[in-house]
């Protein structure tokens, strides 16, 4: 049991981290995405650039603050103080340099005495107290403190340098009294805040373009791939689920890439900038100050983890959200007939419920990330600050018996630290939020490209064949089809309908008649159970897998009992599908379908808003647009799936009398239990649970068929 457990254990870290991997490439793929909008990338870093660059030197101005202005000093004078302290060091540490070298020979002459001491304790060096440090220490010792002088030198030396390049500059351009010079650094930290802000603004443009962008190519893709989809994968994946990925999810990885992109170039930009000012003062001081790093690090990828899970949670809860949302919102009438608002708004609130949870569980582990960072910030601040004042306000170069300063530091200097080490935390902060963003889009992307990826069942042809022109016979070859294995709806469906000829199917509900239908137009592919065949249909003897898709169902003019409107106007709806609007074919459509009369009663005539799903119209008149889009189309095949169901016996008369016209010499398929519909149609054919049962005339199956005289006889009775 112990080593099955052990198995299992493997199995399931091994398809863990399977699932991690596909999880980034998919994020990959997102960011190749945004390649194609390489200059506004390449902008924004710029952008982000100096963005972080004035932000240090705003930060950098403490120093001539407090060094220059609070000491009431104008910048020549400051040069010229500089200058001189730099040469006394110098001469101080040459002075201590000469005596510790005259120790050093005075030791090798007299080499029978060993005199060395064993202690190597570092103090600071200061020349008037040198003969007593030389007495005790080591010739080691004494080498070490040579080459640290030798070094200090080099250090006031190129700051001299430094100050003598920056000397005529000041010379020509700095004010001369104190209060001038403080006007000066407030006029430039202004200018610079100013020409930061500009970048800022270039940056958070040239990322939201970028976002925006790749967010509108992937909906145009993920689109593109849901209309190719088999209808019943649809039906699968729920409309709110498909509408949420299209639309929410796509938004979480533009969110994910403008972070990304925005914030976590930028505000790192900013912190490399700080950390580099404040190395560039005392970079042994910065590296004490980030001892705290690797645990808070630590912290945060584990609080990284942690969200992603959360997030993918939250999205799923989201989607169960928004299909509740939809179904209840497009079935309202029948959520108000069945006085059903009490159970519909308990299951909303239960799945809101469980969307709050997990969106309280984000919070509160972006309240941890926050706080996390915050006390980063902090603590590297106190550490500074601690460490800083213990140097300065001992004036020495040591803390711990370790060197953290070449020379002791200044109070100008210890105060620019502090500023750019605040500098630094303020970033910190601002990225406390970015790591939830981006693990939301890490888990929007594995929900969003499955969907770009996916395969439809439905797929052209490699060698597509052509359909010929003209009336077109259609056979059904032994036909099956199950929505699910083992559930056969049509079993070895076999008839032929001859070009230009009508055919009704008639059954009982749920024999399989809208199942066969579809399949002309291969809204679904045939599909039988392991080892049997699954059939073909044909159109003009050539198998349907075998044509284009497009040039099938152009072919192909479609009318069903749920009528299909879209939120448009009426001229709109008639010529959908048309790649031109032509009004007066429009027109004549609509007279064909009986509609026009009831059209020009409107306010706008053919411009007329018909609302989602022709809500402000009738059944019959949303029945009539439907048979006018078919009629505009003038297909060579007529599918008519109870077309005629919500018409009034009025219009219907008128209807008949313009299909008996229209499907003359057209191949038409029917389903319908109106009697009066079977009087247009050239022949019958009956289903039950999946198959023919029996096929032929109206007077041929009274005459044999006593399924047929029953059906007769229900719907007679139906409409006495």
């Amino acid at each position: 049991m112990y080593c099955f457990g052990n198995c299992t254990d493997a199995i399931a870290w091994k398809l863990e981290r399977e699932k991690e991997l596909e999880v980034m490439k998919n994020l990959g793929r997102a960011l190749r995405m945004t390649l194609r909008y390489k200059w506004s990338l390449i902008g924004s870093f710029v952008c982000s650039v100096m963005v972080a660059v004035l932000w240090s030197l705003n930060l950098g101005a403490v120093y001539p603050f407090v060094e220059v202005v609070l000491k009431s000093k104008s910048l020549h004078e400051w040069v010229i103080e500089q200058d001189e302290t730099s040469a006394n060091l110098i001469a101080q540490k040459q002075t201590a340099i000469e005596a510790f070298e005259a120790e050093l020979e005075k030791r090798d002459g007299n080499r029978d005495t060993d005199t060395d001491a064993s202690t190597d304790t570092a103090t600071d060096t200061h020349p008037a107290n040198v003969s007593p440090e030389i007495a005790s220490a080591s010739s080691t010792l004494i080498r070490n403190k040579i080459n640290a002088a030798r070094y200090d030198i080099e250090i006031q030396q190129a700051q001299s340098a430094g100050r003598a390049k920056l000397a005529p500059y000041i010379a020509k351009y700095a004010p001369q009294s104190p209060f001038a010079t403080l006007a000066m650094l407030m006029g430039l930290m202004f200018l610079g805040t100013v020409a930061r802000g500009l970048f800022l603004m270039g940056s958070m443009v040239s990322v939201a373009r970028v976002g925006q962008r790749t967010m509108l190519d992937m909906q145009n893709d993920v689109f593109q791939n849901v209309l190719d989809m088999e209808a019943s994968e649809l039906g699968v994946k729920g409309t709110g689920d498909l509408i949420g990925r299209i639309r929410g999810e796509t938004g979480a990885i533009a969110q994910a890439i403008m972070t990304l992109f925005g914030k976590t170039v930028r505000e790192p930009l900013k912190m490399i900038a700080c950390l580099s000012g404040a190395a560039w003062v005392n970079w042994r001081l910065l590296l004490f100050s980030m001892l705290i790093c690797p645990i808070a690090g630590f912290l945060m990828i584990k609080l990284a983890q942690v969200t992603k899970r959360a997030n993918k949670r939250a999205m799923e809860e989201s989607a169960r959200l928004l299909n509740r949302l939809y179904q209840a919102m497009t079935y309202m009438r029948v959520v108000k007939a069945f006085t059903n608002e009490d159970n519909e708004r308990s299951r909303f609130k239960v799945v809101a419920q469980d969307v709050y949870k997990k969106s309280m569980r984000i919070s509160i582990f972006g309240a941890l990330s926050r706080i996390n960072n915050e006390l980063l910030g902090v603590t590297m601040i106190t550490v500074s600050v601690l460490a800083g004042g213990y140097l300065v306000l001992n004036s020495t170069c040591y803390m711990f018996g370790i060197r953290m300063c070449t020379a002791p530091m200044s109070f100008g200097a210890l105060m620019m630290f502090f500023g750019f080490m605040i500098g630094v935390a303020d970033p910190l902060r601002k990225l406390a939020d970015v790591y939830n963003m981006i693990q939301g889009g890490v888990v929007a992307a594995d929900r969003v490209f499955p969907l770009m990826d996916q395969i439809p069942a439905v797929r052209n042809p490699v060698n597509p064949k052509p359909i010929s022109a003209g009336e077109l016979e259609i056979e059904f070859d032994n036909v099956r089809f199950e929505y699910e294995p083992g559930n056969q709806i049509l079993n070895g469906i076999s008839a032929t309908i001859p070009a230009g000829t009508s055919l009704a199917i008639v059954g009982h509900n749920g024999c399989g008649k809208s199942t066969l239908i579809n399949l002309i137009p291969r809204f679904f592919d045939t599909k039988g159970s392991p080892g049997c065949p699954n059939g073909a249909i044909k159109i003009g003897g050539v198998d349907v897998r075998d044509v284009e898709i497009k040039q099938l169902r152009q072919k192909i003019g479609y009318v069903t009992q749920q009528t299909m409107l879209f939120n448009d106007s009426i001229a709109e709806n008639i010529a959908y599908g048309q790649t031109e609007l032509d009004m007066s074919q429009v027109r004549s459509a609509a007279m064909k379908a009986h509609a026009h009369d009831f059209i020009m009663d409107l306010e706008d005539g053919y411009e007329s808003m018909i609302g989602e799903h022709g809500s402000r119209l009738s059944g019959g008149q949303r029945q009539r647009l439907s048979l006018a889009r078919a009629i505009l189309k003038d297909p060579e095949i007529l599918i008519l799936d109870e077309a005629t169901s919500q018409i009034d016996p009025e219009s219907e008369k008128l209807i008949h009398e313009t299909m008996a016209e229209f499907i003359k010499g057209r191949t038409t398929v029917v389903i319908t239990h109106r009697l009066s519909t079977l009087d247009l149609v050239d022949r019958i054919m009956m289903m039950k649970a999946g198959k023919v049962v029996d096929c032929g005339t109206h007077e041929q199956l009274l005459g044999r068929s006593s399924e047929y005289r029953r059906l007769r006889n229900l719907h007679m009775e139906e409409v006495a």
